[in-house]
């Protein structure tokens, strides 16, 4: 039968055991290395977007109502829409090392000068698309883009992103361009089309021009 020295020895060197092993366990995770980042691009590569848009009006000098009744005047878009913004979100798959297919979906604002009505219009797109690197590494390369889809167009009297809808419909949207991927950052400067933009016609219905843009995109990819 043990003494009480022997069990106290006994206690003591278990219990050196087991904080040797503990600090091994705590210095070979504080040592070991961090997760690699995978590469933003190549075969069965995910890329996940979050990203800002500033959106450039096209100085178009043609009127919003293409088919307006006699004596009916209309404003340019480049008066009636100031410069939009808005932001989205996105998802591309990899399918080798120079295509990527991509889906993405996103809200712009385009506010209207007071002198031409007030207002805005709230525009979100919903697309699909494809990307093609152009030159570079799987971090580091410019590509190529276009998409195409649906765009859903509401009108509000406000100025901000929430508010009274008083009209809404759906119309095509499509865009090209060119980006650059920085590892974990990307840029995009685009041309983007909207057959219709002021949702369900303006002045009891009359037809209008459609709305080129230049979407500045910039964001980040995970």
């Amino acid at each position: 039968m043990k003494s009480k020295t022997e069990k106290k020895r006994a206690l003591r060197h278990l219990t050196g055991k087991a904080g040797i092993l503990l600090f091994s366990l705590l210095l070979a995770i504080t040592l070991a290395p961090g997760p690699v980042r995978a590469a933003s691009s190549g075969p069965g590569i995910w890329d996940f977007m979050v990203y800002g848009n500033y959106d450039l009006v096209s100085p178009n000098s043609g009127s919003v109502i293409s088919n307006e009744s006699a004596g009916v005047s209309s404003p340019a878009w480049n008066k009636f829409f100031s410069n939009g913004y808005g932001g989205g979100v996105g998802v591309a798959y990899w399918l080798n090392d120079v295509w990527a297919v991509r889906a993405l979906a996103q809200t712009n604002l385009f506010t209207t000068p007071a002198t031409e009505g007030g207002g805005s219009t709230q525009s979100s797109a919903f697309t699909g698309g494809l990307e093609a690197k152009l030159l570079g590494d799987p971090e580091f390369f410019l590509y190529a883009v276009i998409d195409a889809g649906g765009a859903f167009e509401a009108n509000m009297p406000g100025q901000g992103f929430f508010g009274k809808t008083t009209a809404s419909s759906w119309t095509t949207y499509a865009d090209a361009g060119l980006g650059l991927n920085l590892s974990w950052v990307f840029l995009e400067v685009k041309a983007a089309y909207l057959p219709q933009t002021l949702a369900g016609g303006v002045s009891g219905g009359y037809g209008q021009n459609p709305l080129w843009y230049l979407p500045l995109t910039a964001g980040f990819v995970f």
